[in-house]
């Protein structure tokens, strides 16, 4: 197996594969081994596109918006990643079909940016144990880390503790780690953007290391130069190379074509697809005008077929299975009888 993946080498090595994350990285997956996923787990800023007064904004108002979204989405689409707060309406309504992925996010957060070092908030109430309850077949966990923040140290044990959690539970964890600005720090200069694509590397492999099971990153780098993209090729498969795990890219709300281009980009550079959202569907929340809201809508499609194109044209493929000889080989007869054993 020497040209084998990372991944292809874990699995290989592995004595006793977690069969419960197996199938539910089966389902989330097209059929060509790739992420191709719908992210529409926002909250307040859903609510921001919908109204110029999001306060107006019914509950009900934000369901059926997002219901639209998924229903002009799914055919196109391995998953959909929804909230717990609007999620369960829409898995009770079945605007998620049967054969589409189900991902749900555990934190409960906005875009304000608070002064200072960023901790992540866990939504009140809900847990990766209610996620696994609710059939749900992978769990996300925004993640905001850096090394040299006063928060580092509580937010590896967040990390730690979801991370063992989801191990009990057999559900993957989907982990999307964060890079931000501290005080004093200027995002516009060109010191800070480089230190920005070093940490979005450095905090992958930190959340890798400590045993995630898919990793959602910011895209490494900025396309709007050849020397952009160039480096921005050169840092994807610096990715590739020290993360042993799948990773897909966030679309951050980036302009479509710039994220398209992204795309390209960590695709070649060997990503395994994209976990999106604003970039693809918030053109149609926003064109109020009854003329043009249906073609909107429909380019949301166009826009999800023309990502998984991209990705198909070199994403790395996640083996969720494995030849039947090999797992005769490597699984013992009674695997079961050590997975999860109940206590004697």
């Amino acid at each position: 197996m020497t040209n084998a993946s990372p991944i292809e080498q874990s699995l290989a090595s592995a004595r006793l594969p977690d069969v419960g994350k197996q199938r539910c990285l089966q389902r989330v997956v097209s059929d060509d081994g790739l992420f191709h996923v719908l992210a529409i787990d926002h909250l307040s800023d859903f609510a921001e596109l919908l109204s110029p007064e999001p306060k107006t904004v019914g509950f009900a108002e934000v369901v059926r918006a997002k219901d639209v979204v998924i229903q002009t989405a799914v055919d196109s689409v391995s998953a959909v990643l929804v909230d717990a707060r609007y999620g369960g309406h829409l898995i009770h309504a079945g605007s998620i079909s049967r054969s589409t992925g189900l991902m749900i996010s555990l934190e409960d957060e906005d875009y304000a940016i608070p002064p200072g070092p960023r901790r992540t908030r866990l939504r009140e109430a809900w847990s990766i144990q209610q996620a696994k309850l609710a059939g749900v077949d992978v769990a996300k966990l925004l993640w905001f880390f850096r090394p040299d923040a006063d928060s580092a140290e509580d937010q590896l044990e967040l990390l730690d503790s979801v991370v063992a959690a989801s191990a009990d539970l057999s559900l993957p964890l989907l982990v999307e780690p964060i890079w931000y600005a501290l005080p004093g720090e200027d995002p516009s200069s060109d010191h800070w953007r480089g230190s920005r694509i070093r940490g979005i590397i450095d905090s992958a492999v930190v959340a890798d290391r400590r045993g995630v099971d898919v990793l959602k990153v910011e895209f490494p780098g900025y396309v709007a130069t050849p020397a952009g993209r160039a480096a921005s090729a050169d840092a994807a498969a610096e990715l590739t190379e020290r993360t042993s795990v799948p990773w897909v890219v966030l679309s951050a709300g980036v302009d479509y074509d710039d994220f398209a281009t992204q795309i390209e980009i960590a695709s070649r550079a060997g990503s395994s697809g994209y976990v999106a959202g604003r970039s693809i569907w918030r053109d149609a929340l926003l064109t109020h005008d009854p003329a043009k809201r249906d073609g909107a809508i429909a380019a949301i499609k166009h826009r999800f077929d023309h990502l998984n194109e991209l990705t198909r044209q070199g994403g790395r493929p996640v083996p969720v299975s494995r030849p039947l000889d090999d797992v005769l080989d490597d699984v013992a007869e009674e695997w079961y009888q050590r997975w999860h054993a109940p206590d004697s």
